[in-house]
């Protein structure tokens, strides 16, 4: 926040995808509140961590997998990856050769913190289709597993970040979350952890993290001290 390291949860997780909820719920615990806006990369991206801002009012500018391969422009190569797929008014899949998907079987996930709808999709239009070579290589066909509830919320981060505030937002997190990463790493030498085990882990990422506040807190105060002198030597002469 404003360069400033205001919260931290370690994890031995491999994947970042499960480690939102509960840096969030401590952060909740720190302040009595949650940010409105958590920018991530695409490592957060998911429909438990959607399903979670949701319900705490955050609004979504995470990113997800795939999110920039679908940004690409339409060619012969990808058209018939699933998300090339256009859509009608009804929200109904459209094949390449403009035959609509049918809902085949739904089925209630519930292995994630969320449970979820998920739609088998299977176009009846395959067989004999010029196109089917290019599209499947199943015998029976074209097939499309669908979250309708996940695909909004991807919407909605499209959306968020193409506007002027998201662009805004994601340039920051650049600046103060990977710049912080990158002091670190490359002007400070600091590349990998000396301590083991979490406790261990935990002391020593609080200490440097105390050190980057308290350098960016010096900082800060040298800067508005500078600006002081250089109004007043203006001032005077």
């Amino acid at each position: 926040s404003d360069g400033y390291i205001r919260h931290i949860y370690i994890s031995s997780d491999g994947t970042d995808l499960n480690t939102y909820i509960p840096f969030m719920k401590g952060y909740y615990e720190a302040y009595g509140k949650y940010p409105t806006k958590t920018p991530t990369d695409a490592g957060y991206g998911s429909y438990d961590n959607y399903s979670f801002c949701k319900e705490n009012n955050i609004e979504l500018y995470m990113k997800y997998s795939g999110q920039r391969k679908q940004a690409e422009k339409t060619t012969d190569k990808n058209r018939f990856k699933t998300w090339k797929f256009e859509r009608n008014e009804d929200n109904e899949i459209i094949c390449p050769a403009g035959y609509k998907f049918e809902v085949e079987s739904e089925r209630i996930e519930t292995r994630g913190v969320y449970p979820r709808t998920i739609e088998k999709l299977i176009n009846p239009h395959c067989e004999g289709c010029p196109l089917r070579e290019k599209c499947t290589t199943s015998k029976k066909g074209r097939t499309i597993s669908r979250c309708q509830e996940l695909e909004a919320y991807q919407n909605e981060v499209i959306k968020n970040m193409a506007s002027e505030e998201g662009k805004e937002i994601m340039n920051q997190r650049s600046i103060q979350s990977e710049g912080t990463f990158g002091n670190l790493k490359e002007n400070w030498g600091y590349t990998k952890l000396r301590r083991r085990g979490e406790s261990g882990v935990k002391t020593e990422i609080y200490l440097m993290s105390i050190g980057v506040n308290l350098r960016r807190y010096h900082h800060r105060k040298l800067e508005k001290q500078r600006q002081v002198e250089e109004i007043l030597a203006q001032v005077l002469n």
